[in-house]
């Protein structure tokens, strides 16, 4: 088993969060090794390399950022997965850390059973196709979710606010005062979606949704209805619906109550395409990945995932 851990995540509580986990291991006299990243990107190398020469367990430490790059690690360069009998763990720390509320892990001891018993469970990721901040076209796996427009400006308004809050101020604080900033500029334009081989849905919008997992922003239940092994990507955008009108569903979101509104759109689909003009920012996994137009596409139970 290897831990790869971001010593950055949670302004670096998540060290102390994951001794309990290092001293159970020893306990049952589990061998484990860990990897402490020191920037963005080298979790996703760490993890490749590591199944590449064995590794049977590839536990991610750290927040859905940190996760979405193990994720990543866990296929090659050419898209294919290195070693399908591979699972991937995870012990959730982070200023979302969202995923793990999809698969069921409450808390932290439930996180550390998980990776202690060897029961695994196929899920779900996902592969989109975007415009990074440089313009040049790369490929993004995603396991929890993708927002565009304002979720994306809120994420990238949580990430530049970090160091500068107090400790005791929660994700879910974070994330409203960020969303509720966004809005200012928040407006809507032209999108056009594509979903499978349906006829194109063309919206008025300014927050879109794919979802994997249910769950955002620290809680925010914004696909109620997904499942993270069904083949499906849920999809929710909005169409019309005012700034106002934006700011009330920010009532609701924790919930999920936010799809009864009429102008706000529900749909699954295993590929999808999305194009805005002017271009929306789009978020993966709790951390800017750059622009659209977007292409996305599900593989279906392709990943085996510790519960």
């Amino acid at each position: 088993m290897l831990l790869i851990v971001n010593p950055a995540s949670a302004r670096g509580a998540t060290l102390s969060n994951c001794e309990t986990a290092r001293r159970e291991f020893v306990r049952l006299g589990i061998v484990f090794s860990e990897h402490r990243t020191s920037g963005p990107g080298e979790a996703t190398l760490v993890a490749r390399n590591a199944l590449r020469k064995g590794a049977t367990r590839i536990v991610a430490v750290g927040g859905d950022g940190t996760l979405n790059e193990v994720i990543a690690g866990y296929f090659d360069e050419t898209g294919q997965v290195i070693n399908a009998h591979a699972a991937v763990g995870l012990i959730p720390s982070g200023t979302g850390s969202d995923f793990r509320r999809s698969l069921g892990l409450k808390t932290e001891a439930q996180s550390i059973e998980s990776l202690v018993r060897d029961h695994t469970r196929s899920v779900d990721v996902a592969v989109a196709m975007l415009r990074d901040s440089q313009g040049r076209v790369r490929s993004r796996y995603f396991i929890n979710i993708a927002t565009f427009g304002l979720g994306g400006e809120a994420v990238a308004l949580v990430n530049a606010w970090r160091g500068t809050w107090p400790m005791w101020i929660g994700g879910k604080v974070r994330f409203i005062a960020a969303a509720l900033s966004a809005l200012r500029n928040y407006r809507n334009r032209p999108v056009s979606v594509h979903l499978d081989d349906e006829p194109e849905l063309k919206v008025s919008s300014g927050f879109v949704v794919v979802a994997n997992g249910r769950y955002a922003g620290s809680g925010m239940k914004l696909a109620p209805t997904a499942e993270i092994d069904d083949g499906k990507l849920d999809v929710i955008l909005t169409d019309g619906l005012s700034r106002l009108g934006i700011a009330r569903e920010l009532l609701r979101v924790w919930k999920g109550d936010h799809v009864g509104n009429p102008k706000v759109i529900t749909a699954r689909a295993q590929r999808i395409a999305i194009t805005s003009n002017p271009e929306m920012a789009v978020d993966i996994d709790g951390e800017a990945a750059g622009f659209t137009p977007i292409r996305i596409e599900v593989l279906h139970r392709v990943l085996r995932f510790l519960v």
